[in-house]
């Protein structure tokens, strides 16, 4: 039993060490990885995420939420404000844990750190798309990671999965979207332990 404890522990810091930061996850040029109107879809959170155009660090698009989509789960993003404009229909919110709407040719700004979650309340498709450029929906290595995760995502079916947690650490802490209901760093430790483990199972691609 000692043996396979220490067995165990080997493995985990050794691929830890390896996977995470002698050959950690490369992201790509995101200015060819993406191109104007490239697609992602979640079926399980009702959104189609459509790419406009990237700049820099930065990812402009185009979220569409199906009528009645109930969006990701409650999460946040340690190091970007993230915006959302209302072109058309109306958004639902909760941040911190309190419920906003938002109509359409309104925009709401979720600062880092602050637990929030889109959603559809209506029988509307509901679209989110800032016209003018002005705010960028995301940083780019967000929108890398979800168009990574989307489909494993809804293959898996179920947020609370064993196997979802598997999903978002392959992706490792550069994906920058957290459970609000968990320990920042508790999240981070085990995407560091299980990361390689996901990424050799494929739930890196």
């Amino acid at each position: 039993m000692l043996f396979i404890f220490i067995l165990l522990i080997s493995y985990i810091l050794v691929t830890g060490i390896l996977f995470n930061h002698i050959f950690k996850p490369v992201q790509p040029d995101f200015s060819h990885y993406f191109s104007p109107n490239q697609k992602f879809v979640s079926q399980m959170e009702g959104l189609c995420l459509i790419v406009k155009k990237v700049e820099k660090d930065w990812a402009y698009c185009r979220a569409e939420l199906n009528a009645f989509a109930p969006g990701p789960p409650e999460h946040i993003h340690e190091h970007f404000d993230e915006s959302f404009t209302v072109a058309k229909g109306t958004a639902s919110f909760l941040v911190n844990g309190k419920k906003i709407t938002v109509q359409a040719g309104e925009t709401i700004v979720i600062p880092k750190g602050v637990p929030h979650k889109p959603f559809n309340e209506t029988a509307e498709l509901l679209i989110m798309d800032d016209l003018t450029n002005q705010h960028p929906s995301m940083t780019a290595s967000f929108a890398y990671g979800l168009a990574n995760i989307y489909s494993a995502m809804d293959k898996i079916g179920n947020p609370r999965s064993i196997l979802n947690l598997l999903a978002l650490a392959a992706q490792g802490n550069d994906f920058d979207t957290w459970d609000s209901k968990i320990s920042l760093g508790v999240q981070k430790a085990l995407r560091w332990i299980l990361g390689p483990t996901a990424r050799l199972l494929g739930y890196g691609k």
